[in-house]
């Protein structure tokens, strides 16, 4: 429910500062004072667009917040975390708008976009009355009214979750069916692929190995000259060469060590050096004993590596990645031969689908029917009340096409009304008169009232044309939708204002330089002089407080 609203520099509005309860509150007060102003104001936090007209002339910006208790409201809640804007039991909207035209959200302290708290403003507050803010009018919404009203709701799950079933199956198979020819192509082309690198025998490790051998082999003669010129040097020549020159000083240092203790570690690191050099040369002969000169094996190693390169080019890919290819081609052959038998069996899935989807549409639609007989005669009879002698509600079922149908079932739900004899029944949609559309809605909400998850109603001015006892029906249906939600009943009505629970009294205040909105909340002397005011106008007499007073009694 709407627990506060603070305004600030709206319109007429200096600031307010409105706290509001359960039940049904009026706000009354003359002509211009900014009674419906204040609905205005709560317009914009749930979501209207705004321009720099809203922001009070001297002002900067416009500032509007309005609070919620959604401690009852499990949906609202679920929204919010979903959109990481939960805050306990408590919501708060607020809307900023510059003189500018420049326009700021906010939910629970955090920016929001006009779209995130339009679609929550329409689960806290329904506004009835010459505004667009109305759920009758939204798509989908009739349907759900019918479903609430005959507690149709479980029905109705059901066959939205059939439908998703459908659709997310159909979806499938139509993608398999609309791509089958580029999966035949696909497939065609990736078998002759995988057989020709499966036949090619690639691995990763041939790859490294061959490469590696080839510049061996093609550098045989070069590596064995230089070999053995190295093995010359280091072993081979008994004059210069690297070991003999080592180990020559290492055997003078030996005796010199007997000498000078001191030299003894430097001669063992030189006698280590000399068969470090030894094994070495050793192992260097040993490699050119084992290097291959086969030219016939090169020349297969030179046609192997070629044909890699070729098939590299043809896949572009490097050498490298072929193996790789290989492995990533053979999981797509395997996909799509997985995906052809899911067609097969998808087709069936699909027809399934659809049937269990029509069966629930049309139980569904038998229980819609039930119901709406009964609200037929529930809304033309208050109809009736409200002045409306020849009104006549009817709720209309059309058959839709299989391509239209819908996670609501299988047919089209239009509220038809007419309020004149000789009228044919048009949509509520194409009603002409404010006055008309707003008691429609109010009978509709009166009736449906019971299954309603929106827990704030407004009504602003549903009393516009009526008067006397029609005005008085007006407020007990008011009266018994605040049995169920929060009502706030802008009214020009004594017999309206009379039945709140709570009654708030606005007044324009002017000092000759700046006008501003004031409001009061009245208690029971007060209200007493609010309902005498209504009733009587400017001259207030004694007869017209007693009438009051039995208003308010009643």
């Amino acid at each position: 429910m709407l627990t506060n609203i603070q305004i600030d520099n709206f319109a007429i509005i200096d600031h307010l500062d409105v706290d509001f309860q359960n039940g049904m509150t009026v706000l009354t007060g003359e002509t211009g004072a900014g009674k419906s102003i204040i609905i205005d104001a709560l317009s914009l936090v749930l979501g209207v667009r705004a321009d720099a007209m809203v922001v009070r002339a001297g002002s900067k910006r416009a500032d509007i917040t309005a609070s919620f208790d959604i401690a009852t409201l499990p949906e609202v809640a679920d929204w919010l975390k979903e959109q990481e804007l939960d805050a306990d039991d408590d919501c708060l909207l607020r809307r900023v708008v510059s003189k500018e035209g420049r326009s700021k959200g906010f939910i629970n302290g955090q920016p929001a976009t006009l779209a995130m708290m339009k679609s929550l403003g329409e689960q806290l507050v329904d506004i009835h009355g010459q505004h667009a803010h109305q759920a009758l009018l939204r798509p989908g919404m009739q349907t759900k009214l019918l479903d609430n009203f005959g507690n149709l709701n479980e029905q109705r799950s059901e066959v939205n979750e059939c439908w998703d079933a459908w659709k997310i199956l159909n979806e499938e198979f139509v993608q398999l069916k609309q791509t089958e020819q580029d999966r035949h192509d696909r497939h065609e082309l990736l078998d002759y692929q995988v057989t020709e690198l499966d036949e090619f025998g690639i691995s990763d490790t041939e790859i490294s190995t061959i490469d590696a051998e080839f510049n061996k082999l093609a550098n045989s003669n070069q590596l064995l000259e230089e070999t053995d010129r190295q093995y010359q040097r280091l072993y081979e020549d008994e004059q210069d060469s690297a070991f003999e020159q080592v180990n020559s000083a290492a055997v003078k240092l030996v005796e010199l060590s007997k000498l000078d203790p001191s030299l003894k570690n430097i001669s063992e690191m030189l006698q280590g050096a000399s068969i470090q050099i030894q094994e070495a040369s050793q192992e260097l002969r040993s490699y050119q004993e084992q290097l291959d000169q086969d030219p016939e094996k090169l020349r297969l190693l030179d046609q192997r590596l070629s044909q890699l390169h070729a098939l590299g080019r043809k896949h572009r890919v490097d050498v490298k990645g072929l193996p790789e290819l290989q492995l990533r081609l053979h999981q797509e052959l395997k996909d799509l031969n997985n995906s052809t038998a899911r067609a097969d069996s998808l087709e069936q899935d699909v027809l399934l689908a659809k049937e269990n989807f029509l069966k629930s549409a049309t139980k569904l639609s038998k229980k819609r029917h039930q119901a709406a007989d009964k609200m037929n005669t529930l809304i033309s009879d208050y109809l009736r009340q409200l002045g409306m002698n020849d009104g006549l509600f009817q709720v209309d079922f059309s058959a839709l096409e299989e391509s239209r149908f819908n996670s609501e079932g299988t047919e089209k739900i239009t509220f038809l009304v007419t309020a004149n004899a000789g009228q044919p029944l048009q949509p509520i949609t194409k009603v002409a008169s404010g006055g008309e559309l707003s008691r429609i809605s109010l009978a509709i909400q009166v009736v449906t009232a019971s299954g309603t998850s929106i827990p704030c109603l407004i009504f602003d001015e549903v009393d516009v044309g009526i008067g006397g006892g029609t005005a008085e029906v007006v407020g007990n249906l008011l009266s018994t939708i605040a049995e169920k939600a929060q009502v706030l009943c802008v009214t020009h009505q004594a017999q309206v204002a009379s039945k709140g629970d709570h009654h708030y009294r606005l007044l324009k205040e002017s000092d000759g330089a700046n006008t501003q909105t004031l409001i009061d909340d009245l208690d029971s002397s007060e209200r007493m002089e609010e309902i005498a005011r209504m009733i009587g106008g400017i001259k207030i007499t004694e007869q017209t407080r007693k009438h009051a007073e039995e208003m308010l009694a009643h």
